[in-house]
């Protein structure tokens, strides 16, 4: 029993509090690691599948079951590469294995997911490790949303057709996009105008040279930008989706009626078995974003719109149940709008995610530290009301307190500085009072 205790242990998973809710991991490995959900959305009864114990409070990922093999092994190290925020660590386990018989994280990749859609793999960091996907077509294929740039990357997709397309679901999905055109001329870049940005700056690349900058009203377009009637976007193999929200030029691609690539619009809950969006990763407006999906349910409905396979950029894929009818994707989309309309009204100023998460990446450092003494051991209160709920860790006293003690001791700086004010101008009127004596001014 010892021996065969030995041999399954194959390493152990653990998720920090690190962990800022990307979701991409769970992609890697779907029998290893399991969503934690916030109190808020736990239904009546039932409980978190993710073992006690294998994550820290806070963290939106657990563990579903330790690795018990050499495949499970392939997948957790796939995962922990594949973590933006550094949250995943995987302990050596009982087998021992050499590490160059593994090799890289990625190897096997780029894998097929169905009717020559792939996912790329070595996701880059720049982009917070978005899904990338490659639909390999006769006369050039479509990149969605940039890989890491690697001459491994560009080898296989030349080898596989080139890109004809790079479709940038959204702005911050954007880097290295001028690396790839400029390894496939001809290529031709999709962004959404809104989300065009003309300054590089630490967090989003240059994209003013993106070839085609597509408006952000609802409606189907050709890749072109060309509008597509409800019977046309029936028949096109593939067809672009304006879907506000998240931000304001968000972008959907829809493939051959079977697969909708959604960047940071949806994805899918295995836990919750349904679409979710983000209320917590809304950087633009989250009645907007609703409003986007109600414009896909009226598609759905009025029979056009269909898909089995969901495609995200961060959070979960999946292939739905059924066979992706209209009705079905219908369905699919009452449940998701039924959700979001639960949830409060507002965004996340993506200043105030960023203070967030990058307290959350080093919390040790200064700032990491400092949000956790206002906060009372909590960071919910460096974010708005609204997306407070959406955290697995959410205490709405502690969170109370945070922001009385943010509040004391704002009017205690005021008070300050309103004293220094005062001081400095009896001071001044002291002097104005002695010069007009013709005294001296001591």
């Amino acid at each position: 029993m010892q021996d065969e205790m030995q041999v399954e242990d194959w390493g152990e998973l653990f998720v920090t509090r690190k962990c800022c809710g990307a979701g991409t991991c769970r992609n890697y490995a779907p029998e290893l690691l399991g969503e934690v959900v916030p109190a808020s959305d736990l239904r009546e009864g039932r409980r978190l599948s993710v073992l006690p114990g294998s994550y820290e409070e806070g963290a939106f990922t657990g563990v579903l079951r330790q690795p018990r093999s050499k495949e499970d092994l392939m997948a957790a190290r796939t995962a922990v590469a594949a973590c933006p925020f550094g949250a995943i660590k995987l302990k050596p386990g009982a087998a021992r294995v050499r590490r160059g018989d593994l090799g890289s994280p990625w190897h096997g990749f780029p894998r097929p997911i169905e009717d020559h859609v792939w996912i790329v793999g070595q996701p880059s960091i720049k982009n917070i490790s978005a899904l990338s996907y490659f639909i390999e077509r006769d006369g050039g294929g479509v990149l969605i949303d940039p890989p890491k740039p690697s001459e491994e990357v560009f080898r296989w997709l030349a080898e596989h057709g080139g890109v004809r397309w790079l479709f940038l679901t959204h702005r911050d999905h954007a880097h290295h996009h001028a690396e790839f055109a400029s390894r496939f001329p001809g290529c031709r870049r999709i962004l959404g105008a809104a989300d065009v940005n003309l300054r590089e700056n630490e967090y989003m690349t240059s994209t003013g040279d993106v070839e085609i900058k597509l408006g952000n009203e609802l409606g189907a377009l050709s890749p072109e930008g060309e509008p597509l009637s409800g019977e046309a976007a029936k028949e096109a193999e593939i067809v672009i989706l304006p879907q506000p929200g998240h931000t304001p030029g968000s972008l959907c691609l829809l493939y051959r009626g079977r697969f909708l690539f959604t960047g940071d619009h949806l994805s899918y809950s295995r836990f919750l078995g349904q679409l979710v969006a983000h209320r917590l990763q809304c950087w633009e407006d989250w009645e907007r974003q609703i409003r986007s999906v109600r414009y896909l349910l009226a598609a759905a409905e009025a029979g056009w719109l269909k898909f089995a396979w969901l495609l995200p950029g961060h959070g979960e894929w999946a292939r739905l149940p059924g066979e992706g009818s209209a009705a079905e994707t219908a369905a699919e989309l009452r449940r998701v709008i039924t959700s979001m309309e639960q949830k409060p009204k507002g965004h996340t100023p993506l200043g105030r995610w960023i203070l967030y998460a990058q307290s959350r990446m080093a919390p040790e450092s200064a700032l990491g530290r400092a949000v956790r003494a206002l906060g009372g051991g909590s960071d919910a209160w460096v974010l708005p009301r609204g997306a407070r709920s959406s955290l697995t860790d959410f205490d709405p006293d502690k969170t109370g307190v945070a922001l009385r003690r943010l509040y004391l001791l704002g009017t205690a700086a005021l008070l300050a500085a309103a004293g220094t004010v005062w001081l400095t101008a009896r001071r001044g009127m002291s002097v104005d009072a002695a010069i007009a004596r013709g005294a001296p001014d001591r």
